[in-house]
């Protein structure tokens, strides 16, 4: 995977100026910014595809805003289903934690209640890092083919885990270490207050290219083992 790639291939594409103002509008709008992740999801399709410049354009603005947006809704939806059993625990071990605090003494409650608050958030770092890996194999097979039943294919989407878990590691930590440089960015006066302000755009096309690399190297070893 190429990661800083991520960063520059949008600008081999000669109406970049065009796809990315239409996609930046989009991406400031609440609700409809859905529209955006369904973008990322077609960059992902059009770079499986070989398309030498993968940036989905609106040439068909009603019709590809439409499918786009519920794309973005399903992935988001599947994402809330894959997060949720966490949701649940956390809410049970924040009511245990808040019981042992209304037991202790004033003293201890600070100690307490940063060291148990601690090891809640460790917990939940390490449950969104185990789930992204399956969830993200469930969204390149989404990307593909919009068979929202993929998602839930937990056999066959932890399967595919096992097999190219590298590829998938890389991708995950591509993915953080991408966020980490575009948080910066955003940090930067004028310019990156700006991009900021477009966050979901700069988001989907840093990521989503990500994506697309790890499902390139993916697609290519399975028809290489099947070969």
């Amino acid at each position: 995977m190429e990661f800083g790639r991520a960063f520059s291939y949008a600008f081999d594409d000669e109406n970049w100026s065009n796809k990315l103002v239409i996609t930046a509008i989009i991406g400031i709008i609440p609700i409809v910014n859905l529209a955006v992740a369904g973008w990322a999801l077609d960059l992902v399709k059009n770079m499986l595809a070989g398309q030498e410049r993968p940036m989905p354009d609106w040439n068909d603005l009603g019709n590809q805003f439409t499918g786009r947006w519920v794309a973005g809704l399903m992935a988001a939806i599947a994402f809330f289903v894959y997060y949720l059993p966490w949701i649940v625990v956390e809410a049970i071990l924040n009511g245990i934690v808040n019981g042992i605090l209304g037991r202790s003494d004033a003293g201890l409650v600070i100690a307490l209640s940063t060291a148990l608050s601690c090891g809640v958030a460790l917990l939940g770092a390490l449950y969104s890092a185990v789930i992204w890996l399956p969830y993200s194999v469930g969204l390149m097979r989404y990307s593909n083919t919009r068979d929202f039943s993929h998602f839930f294919q937990f056999a066959r989407n932890i399967e595919v885990t096992r097999t190219h878990l590298s590829t998938l590691i890389t991708l995950a930590v591509f993915v953080f270490l991408a966020r980490i440089v575009l948080g910066l960015v955003f940090l930067i006066p004028c310019i990156g207050w700006l991009l900021a302000l477009f966050s979901a755009t700069v988001m989907a096309v840093v990521l989503g290219h990500l994506v697309g690399q790890a499902a390139i190297i993916m697609s290519n070893r399975a028809r290489g083992a099947g070969a």
